[in-house]
């Protein structure tokens, strides 16, 4: 899915960018409102779960195929529609078998010998069958009716695109669904690890299309003012990936061939669009051909791949499997576009052919889809770039936070699901797996992941890279990637050195290296020494607290610089500082739950919490006590409440730690 950021923050969606807060200057930056799923992630997360209890019932079958039969008309207020669910049991007698569906009305159960009983509750359908038996194929079929709500994002929803240079109205239906709101529009097993072969057939009022995953396998013209679309996709696919999209489209397309493959490229777009689409899909099938050099042949090939606009995030885009959806508000009459059309192409691979078993996983879609932003820069400009433009090292500074990711969530299991750092932090683990590994390696494991093995259309897990980077780099890693995916915090490093001789053949340079940051890091820094002969780069090797290394040079050793090509994420540990510093808040902005405040106290000391409103006024006191001092980061709570147990409104407050004659202060935002 793709993404923007603004320098240093995380980005919030397009509908709560009015609570958003910004702390460093982005007028040099082209910026971009969020696309649009961070936003769709908090809000499942802020909804009410305590009617919608997870069924344990739906890990007791795999699903071979889903048929999904709708019909939809854009200036209608609800729609019907039918699924053919085939599934095997995984259990010896499954009696109870129960789908994932919200908000939906059904009609009916069926199997082949008649109606099944059953009943709704929850997020949950519960359906009685006759004993079935383990692993004997079955199926049924759900018939149900939902409501077609005019700008809703979370599931199905219905949309009116304006043409700005005209007085033309668009009317249009498409679907969002990551990560769990499949079943907000259809009765499924809405688990990303049950991959199944799908048939979408879409019925609408003639003059319009409907778009969906896999071929075009029927346009049939039902004689009574309707058409019907009939999808099929061929390749295993989860139900996130499942997608609708109907528009009074302009379709055009082309066949791109590459040394590997041969693969229809087809677009959908609203008619005042069609010449930006010109323009901002013009390099895609090159990019289709730097993808297959860098991780193997496009896994779709014998169906196709393209975008169809949508307006459900209008600057977002989502990755639906073999075609793309694309906001109404990237399209443009230029290719600046591009990084999340490489993006989007990218997780065709990365998300779609290796799909993750759970949503911990995330970041093997997301921080593999952003590091394929740097990679495609670097195609065409180099690592450091042109005079007219940036290459792979000014990307990798750009998804580089200001904070360093310091007290945000983790990379792996994180919270909401698609929060920024999945994507950024999660695209420089491999930035700084390159660095460690040097180009021939890093790209030998990229392509194995992705197309090796028994991975493609399957589910992969983090633990299964871990070991096949081991297995490349000829090394154990899990001591690198524990940290930089469980842990919130980037090393913090002092560096000391001393020369001895310094003339020539016998200069022996000393290296000490110290980690403050409390947390065991396995990194590889590059050095870089300057000598009387030039630049001679070395490496540092830490794992933990400290080491020093003795290093022998034929020359004078005149300056020594640690990583300068910031091939590592850390900092520089301050020589002089304040003893209680505030690193940040989380989540910022706070939905509803409990804030964290992370924060460094380096001297014992009384530690006492204020949380201020806009006018000044404090509105909560903790008195936290006695705490000692320690390098450590840490993290006080606070419950989104004053004083009197209320609970406080949206706005922007602060937050003041004390200690002492210590202070230290930092806003945040909090969004109801």
């Amino acid at each position: 899915m793709s993404h923007t950021r603004l320098f240093g923050f995380t980005v919030i969606s397009i509908c709560i960018l009015t609570a958003f807060m910004a702390a460093a200057d982005p007028s040099a930056r082209d910026l971009d409102p969020e696309h649009g799923c961070l936003a769709a992630a908090k809000r499942a997360m802020l909804a009410d779960k305590a009617d919608r209890p997870v069924a344990a019932g739906t890990i007791n079958y795999d699903v071979r195929e889903y048929r999904l039969l709708l019909t939809i008309d854009p200036d209608a207020t609800e729609y019907t529609g039918e699924v053919f669910v085939r599934y095997a049991p995984t259990i010896l007698d499954l009696t109870t078998f129960v789908l994932d569906v919200i908000d939906l009305d059904i009609l009916s159960v069926t199997d082949g010998a008649g109606p099944l009983a059953f009943t709704q509750a929850g997020d949950s359908l519960m359906i009685t069958l006759p004993l079935t038996k383990l692993g004997a194929e079955d199926s049924l079929i759900v018939s149900y009716r939902g409501d077609l709500v005019e700008g809703n994002g979370d599931g199905i929803g219905r949309f009116t695109f304006h043409d700005p240079d005209s007085d033309d109205t668009y009317a249009s239906v498409a679907t969002f669904s990551e990560p769990e709101f499949s079943r907000n529009w259809w009765p499924c097993k809405d688990r990303p690890y049950d991959k199944a072969l799908a048939t979408i057939s879409i019925t609408v009022p003639d003059g319009l299309i409907a778009v969906s995953n896999g071929v075009l396998a029927a346009d049939i013209d039902n004689g009574d003012g309707t058409r019907t679309f009939v999808w099929e996709e061929g390749h295993l696919i989860a139900p996130y990936l499942i997608s609708i999209a109907i528009g009074d489209y302009d379709h055009f397309g082309e066949t791109c061939l590459t040394p590997l493959t041969s693969v229809d490229i087809d677009h959908w777009v609203f008619p005042p669009h069609r010449d930006m689409a010109d323009i901002a899909y013009a390099n895609l099938c090159d990019m289709m051909e730097f993808m297959e050099g860098l991780v193997g042949p496009y896994p779709f090939a014998d169906e196709k791949y393209g975008h169809a606009e949508y307006i459900n995030t209008r600057s977002g885009a989502m990755e639906h499997q073999t075609v793309s959806s694309f906001g109404v508000d990237l399209m443009r009459d230029s290719n600046i576009k591009d990084w999340i059309v490489v993006h989007e192409l990218a997780h065709q691979w990365f998300g779609d052919s290796l799909t993750p078993a759970a949503w911990p996983d995330i970041w093997l879609n997301e921080g593999f889809a952003t590091y394929t932003e740097a990679l495609w820069r670097e195609h065409l400009y180099g690592m450091d770039g042109t005079v007219d433009h940036s290459g792979y090292y000014w990307k990798m500074d750009w998804i580089r936070w200001g904070n360093d990711w310091i007290g945000q969530t983790t990379v792996y299991d994180p919270f909401p699901i698609l929060d920024r750092v999945v994507y950024d932090k999660g695209a420089w683990i491999l930035h700084m797996l390159r660095g460690r590994m040097g180009d021939t390696a890093f790209f030998a494991l990229i392509e194995d992941w992705a197309t090796g093995g028994s991975r493609p259309e399957g589910v992969v897990q983090t633990d299964e890279f871990i070991a096949l980077a081991g297995a490349h780099a000829l090394e154990d890693l899990t001591g690198f990637f524990t940290p930089w995916l469980n842990e919130s915090t980037v090393p913090h490093l002092e560096m000391t050195y001393t020369v001895e001789g310094g003339v020539g053949v016998g200069t022996e340079l000393t290296v000490s290296l110290v980690d403050r940051s409390g947390v065991v890091f396995d990194n590889v820094y590059p050095l870089k020494v300057t000598t009387a002969d030039g630049d001679d780069w070395r490496s540092i090797h830490l794992v933990g607290a400290s080491t020093e290394v003795d290093l022998s040079f034929a020359s004078a050793v005149l300056d020594v610089e640690l990583d300068p090509l910031s091939w590592v994420a850390w900092r520089m540990a301050a020589t002089t500082r304040s003893p209680l510093r505030i690193l940040n808040t989380t989540p910022n902005p706070s939905f509803d739950g409990v804030m964290g405040i992370v924060y460094l106290l380096e001297s014992d000391a009384d530690l006492g919490l204020e949380i201020f409103d806009m006018k000044g006024r404090c509105l909560y006191k903790q008195n936290v006590g006695p705490v000692l001092g320690a390098i450590e980061e840490r993290e006080l709570l606070w419950s989104g409440r004053d004083d009197e147990g209320r609970t406080v409104p949206s706005g922007v407050y602060w937050a003041r730690l004390k200690a002492g004659d210590e202070a230290s202060v930092m806003k945040f935002t909090v969004v109801r």
